[in-house]
């Protein structure tokens, strides 16, 4: 006999397994790499390029750039990659002096869950 327990039981396993077999999304967007990379020395970069383990929502995603001393330098409107929807491209608008940078972003996800990060290069003189 089923008692009223086991019937939920079965019908959440069957919505678990319906959604693993759909490719439903179950963890936040992780970084994987960025361009440049934390704590190298770089010339002067033209862009910021995250990537991402998902595709990401360009409209919710972007990043900010400071100096040493906190100035935020202006960069152009963040977009995905055409050719890669997991990375996010962050054209930089003012070249960069020599220096340390510091990069703080965020990020949502096609699923729509939002990380942000942080991470710092050099651009060298």
């Amino acid at each position: 006999m089923r008692t009223p327990t086991s019937m939920i039981l079965r019908a959440a396993m069957g919505v678990l397994i319906a959604a693993d077999a759909s490719g439903i999304a179950w963890a936040h967007p992780v970084l994987e790499a960025s361009d440049p990379k934390q704590d190298t020395t770089v010339s002067t970069p033209k862009e910021i390029r995250l990537t991402f383990s998902e595709n990401l929502i360009a409209k919710f995603s972007g990043l900010t750039i400071k100096d040493q001393s906190g100035h935020a330098f202006e960069t152009a409107s963040p977009s995905v990659d055409p050719n890669d929807k997991h990375s996010l491209v962050v054209p930089i608008s003012t070249p960069l002096a020599p220096g340390t940078y510091e990069v703080d972003w965020h990020a949502v996800g096609a699923d729509t869950h939002k990380v942000k990060g942080h991470f710092s290069f050099r651009v060298e003189q």
